[in-house]
Order: C-alpha cells, then sequence, then structure tokens
C-alpha cells in the first residue's frame, strides 16, 4: 500500500502529456521537393528509418517517464513493506496488563514476570524515533521515552485491581489521533487474555490492536468472592458469611481472624457458603476472611468492616403492652438486653430510637401522626384493615407469621422491612421504626409463638440500634460517600477528602473509616479486589475480535515479532524516484547524444 505525504503533487504528472504532443507535432510531413543533388539520399533515409523511429519512440517513453518521476518523487510517497525489522516512527501503545490474576504462579514463576520479559523484547525494537506510551493495570497512558518504560516494567507487581482490556484498548487508540494518519498507530496488549478482562467498545479506527496469547495459564484457581458481617452492628455477637469462588470444588479451609484474634474456622469448596459466627469487643474492628492459599494468594483474603456494641438497653412506655414487656425481661435475663444504645419501644414516637406500635386508643392515631411529622417522618398510621395476611420479610422470626389486623402504612422514605399482602407492615425512617400492628394476640400471631423472642431482639439490637453505613469497593473504583462524610481515613492516617461526595478507592485493600465533619467515626470503607479478577478462562482469538473489532489480531510471539510495526515498516520511496529519474535522464541523454551522431554521419 503507498500513500501520499505532498498528494497535491501529483498534479504534476499532468506534465507527462507534454513529450507525446511534442512527438506528434513534430511528426507534420512538410511540402517535399526533390534536388537532383540529393536523390541519392533518399535510399539512405529510407535504411535507416525503422532506426530513427525507435529512437524517437524510446525518446518519448524515457522523457515521459522522466516527468513522472519527478511528479512522484515532489509528492513524497511511502509505502508499506512486508520484510524487514527497520521500521518508520510510528505510534505504540504498549497496555502491561499487571492486574491481580498477573500475580498467578505457573510452574514455580509469576505470569506477571513472563509478561515483563514480553514488554522488554517490544521495547528493544523500540526506536528513538517511535512515540511510546505504556498503559499499566489503572488504564492510563503514560508517555515515556524506552529508557524511562523499562525502568517502569523493571520495578513493576501485580496490582489487586481488575483492567477492563476492551476499555484499555479504546484509551490507548484515541491518545494517537493528534498525528496524520500517514503514520502506523498499534496497540499492543500483553495480558493473560482472561475472558472477564474484556468487556465491549466502539470500533477502533486506524489502529491495529495486537493481543500478546503466549502467556502461562492457571488452571484451577479459588477464591473469596464476597463476604459480609450478619448482622451489621454485632452486639456484641454476629457473624461472618463468605461465598467461595473459583473453579476448585475440593473444600478448603477457611478462617476468620479479627485485631490478631482467631475468631472461627470452616471449610469450603467453589461457590459454597461459609457461616462462621464470632463476638467483638465494643468498637470497630477490622475482620479478615482468608482461605487456604493457592497459586493465586492475592484474592484468598478479603476484608470486613464490624462494629460491635453491647446489647441494647430498651426502655418501655406504658403502651408497649404486657407480651413485650415479659420478652423483654426474658432477654435481658438472657444478656440479649443491657446498657447499649438507648432503645424505646411505645405506642408514641419519643426522642432517641423508638419502636412505635398503633396506639390502642383509636382516638390517638392523628395526634401520633403530627408528632411523627414533627420528628421528620414521612410515615402515618393509617386506616384500620380486618382479614389474614402473612409476615414477609428481613426477619427469619416473623416470617410466616400470620397478621390478622394491622393499620395501614402510609409513607415513601426510610426502609420497608417487613410486608404483609404486599404493603408496608414494619417501616425504619431516621430513629424510628414504625409497626403497622400492636405485638397482642388480638393483632397478630407473633406473640404466642417460639420467634416472638428472637423477632424483639432483632428488632431492638439489628433495625432500631445505631446504624452505621459500610460501603464496598474495589481497589481504583470511585466510591459514592453517603451524605455527611467529607473524608476517608486511610490505614495509614491521610485523609483522603471527598470531591461532591465521591473519591477514588485505595488500591490496597483493607478497611478504611468514613468521618463526619464533627470529627465522628459514621461507617466504614471496604476495598476487596473484583471477584472477576479469579476467573481465569481464557478468551477466545474469535470473541476479542467481537469485543474490540476487525482490527484486533491474537498472536504467539513468533506472530508478534513478525507483525509487530508491521504497520510502521514503510519507505519514503522520494530517494529511490530521484535516483530513478536521475538514472533515466542519464539514458535519455545518451540516447539522443548517440543517435543523433549516428543519424548525422550516415
Amino acid at each position: 500500500m503507498i500513500s501520499f505525504l505532498q498528494p497535491l503533487a501529483l498534479l504534476g504528472l499532468l506534465g507527462a502529456a507534454i513529450p507525446p504532443l511534442l512527438h506528434l507535432i513534430s511528426r507534420r510531413v512538410p511540402p517535399l521537393i526533390t534536388f537532383p543533388s540529393v536523390r541519392y539520399l533518399t535510399e539512405t533515409e529510407r535504411k535507416h528509418s525503422r532506426r530513427l523511429r525507435l529512437r524517437h519512440l524510446l525518446l518519448l517513453l524515457l522523457r515521459t517517464a522522466l516527468i513522472v518521476l519527478i511528479a512522484l518523487a515532489a509528492s513524497r510517497p511511502v509505502a508499506r513493506l512486508p520484510f524487514g525489522d527497520a521500521h518508520e516512527p510510528s505510534d505504540i501503545v504498549v497496555v502491561l496488563d499487571n492486574s491481580l490474576s498477573s500475580g498467578a504462579v505457573v510452574d514455580g514463576r509469576r505470569v506477571l514476570d513472563e509478561l515483563v520479559d514480553r514488554v522488554r523484547h517490544v521495547l528493544d525494537r523500540t526506536s528513538s524515533g517511535d512515540r511510546l506510551w505504556l498503559m499499566l493495570a489503572d488504564g492510563v497512558p503514560h508517555r515515556l521515552s524506552v529508557p524511562e518504560a523499562r525502568a517502569v516494567v523493571d520495578t513493576i507487581t501485580a496490582w489487586p485491581i481488575r483492567l477492563d482490556l476492551s476499555e484499555a484498548a479504546s484509551v490507548a487508540s484515541q491518545v494517537m489521533q493528534d498525528r496524520p494518519t500517514a503514520f502506523a498507530r498499534e496497540v499492543l496488549v500483553i495480558s493473560d487474555l482472561q475472558a472477564s478482562a474484556f468487556g465491549t467498545t466502539e470500533s477502533l479506527v486506524d489502529t491495529r490492536v495486537l493481543f500478546w496469547g503466549d502467556a502461562p495459564h492457571l488452571e484451577v484457581n479459588r477464591s473469596i468472592d464476597s463476604a459480609w458481617s450478619d448482622p451489621t452492628i454485632w452486639s456484641p455477637e454476629g457473624q461472618v458469611i463468605g461465598v467461595i469462588g473459583g473453579s476448585a470444588t475440593a473444600p478448603a479451609t477457611v478462617s476468620l481472624t479479627s485485631d490478631a484474634r482467631a475468631l472461627g474456622r470452616g471449610f469450603g469448596g467453589a461457590g459454597d457458603r461459609v457461616v462462621l459466627p464470632g463476638s467483638a469487643q465494643p468498637g470497630w474492628h477490622v475482620a479478615v476472611l482468608d482461605l487456604d492459599p493457592d497459586e493465586l494468594r492475592a484474592d484468598d483474603r478479603r476484608f470486613l468492616a464490624l462494629l460491635a456494641t453491647p446489647a441494647a438497653n430498651v426502655n418501655l412506655g406504658s403502651g408497649a403492652g404486657v407480651f413485650v414487656s415479659e420478652v423483654v425481661a426474658a432477654l435481658r435475663a438472657a444478656g440479649r438486653v443491657g446498657n447499649g444504645p438507648i432503645v424505646t419501644i411505645d405506642d408514641t414516637p419519643g426522642r432517641g430510637t423508638t419502636v412505635v406500635m398503633p396506639p390502642a386508643d383509636q382516638a390517638m392515631v392523628g395526634t401520633i401522626n403530627r408528632e411523627l411529622a414533627g420528628y421528620g417522618v414521612t410515615w402515618r398510621f393509617g386506616d384500620v384493615r380486618q382479614g389474614e395476611w402473612r409476615v414477609v420479610g428481613d426477619s427469619v422470626a416473623a416470617n410466616d407469621v400470620t397478621v390478622t389486623r394491622r393499620r395501614q402504612l402510609r409513607g415513601s422514605g426510610g426502609t420497608v422491612l417487613l410486608t404483609v399482602g404486599n404493603e408496608p407492615w414494619a417501616v425504619k425512617e431516621r430513629d424510628v421504626v414504625i409497626l403497622g400492628s400492636r405485638l397482642e394476640p388480638g393483632w397478630t400471631t407473633l406473640p404466642l409463638t417460639a420467634g416472638f423472642a428472637p423477632f424483639v431482639d432483632w428488632l431492638v439490637n439489628r433495625v432500631a440500634a445505631r446504624q452505621v453505613t459500610v460501603v464496598s469497593a474495589a481497589p481504583g473504583g470511585s466510591v459514592q460517600l453517603p451524605g455527611g462524610v467529607e473524608t476517608v481515613l486511610g490505614a495509614d492516617g491521610v485523609e483522603i477528602t471527598a470531591g461532591d461526595g465521591v473519591v477514588v478507592a485505595p488500591q490496597r485493600s483493607g478497611v478504611y473509616y468514613l468521618r463526619a465533619a464533627s470529627g465522628d467515626t459514621v461507617g466504614a470503607l471496604q476495598v476487596n479486589p473484583d471477584p472477576r479478577e479469579s476467573r481465569l478462562d481464557i478468551i477466545d482469538a474469535s470473541d476479542v475480535t467481537a469485543a474490540i473489532g476487525e482490527g484486533a489480531e491474537v498472536l504467539d510471539s513468533n506472530a508478534i515479532d513478525r507483525e509487530l510495526f508491521s504497520g510502521a515498516q514503510r519507505a519514503d520511496l522520494t530517494g529511490a524516484l530521484v535516483l530513478v529519474a536521475i538514472a533515466v535522464a542519464l539514458v535519455e541523454l545518451l540516447v539522443a547524444t548517440i543517435g543523433g551522431g549516428r543519424s548525422t554521419e550516415g
């Protein structure tokens, strides 16, 4: 393929018509007068006429070719060469996928080490005239010289983040769009080619995307895909639930520690849930869920934020009822009601955290609704409904309990905790929990079941007690912080200030605390690897083309060596054309001189 850096000079090709025109004009035959003294030359002319016609035709071709060569040389043509290692200055973005999966160890060597070796080989072939960018797993291309790029790759480690290779190829293509299309553009992705690392992207115009497909592959991996505490606030007991991912179904040991103290152990394989109970002293804690280590260590650990408080201190108002009073006394005797956050159970809202039931006196409904509005709560007690409904929702103790009488709850704020007949039955907004029925047999069968005590325990220790926000994110991901949070406190004491309520999660996995303007800790940020990085299946070459576009190719080491910079292996043909033009001019001069001399002599 040939392109031209000065295409307007091709207009000079019109000059190639001049020699043929002159040749046609010179062929006009003037009137012929024969003198007796020159008759003897007629025979000689006839003998040499064939040679003269050939000479004229050759001169015509040489002069036409000379004009064409000069015009082409002025247009500065460049042509791609299918061979050779030398190349014209070009643009190349090298994407080194040092995401979490590159830390896997195969045959005693990290996958990342193989990737780095391939990048070094590419840098050896990069010339000083090339524009080079290096992109790592953070997805940001950096313009570097070859020595600077070598210094980076010599110290690179596997980062606990995920790189979307489709998006990376698109970003890499965009950084090279400031040069004319005559310059070659190539994106070279050095990766282990996880199928989970590919999304979709727009077609990349004028850019070749080459993927190196010779990275070693780990066949079996086990990971902790997710984990959470139940409840969020322990009082002071609770449990941690972990989900095992990966491709290894054989059970492995899962251990739970907090503040270097062992809390429990369990077993599980891929797809299993492991439940580990524990307890903690009051305050914030960092819990760590560990899996038996395998060849990919970075996904065998998960961090969680735990907040432990003493069991709630329950105050009973006059409207709580005898059944609630009896079960609270039993919970206090069992240690499930203590000196922790104060929770009031009554049929009217009050200061602090309150569980509000419908009043026994119907005449008080309007007054209570006005008091709820005064506390900034949007929910209201509505009309009484009679019937038979099953309770559905978060509390296992209340599931399948029958409700026979209830007041409709009308509102839109907060959180719906339990429903009956697809309508809210228990809701929470601000520090107020509202129940649609009184906890008495005339309203529900709950006080007559074995689940009544666990339900009240759930109500006061999990739902009504102090609320905190726990946000989860992957390293390097964007995090929308809850309202009122101004800073994120890192493990090293460095504060990350939220801009418009958004921060970038640290690249180091762990627990980071959310601080309000008052300095109070109001929540936590849990940073853990994206579970997709633990899916190590390799993508098919055809799927790469579907994800990236027709310009994408998956190549092995030999093919990469052959194809790399092939788009930039161009020759500027100007010099060659000038040399050919000079040679043609010399031949034309020689033909004109020798041919003309012989003609005269004859």
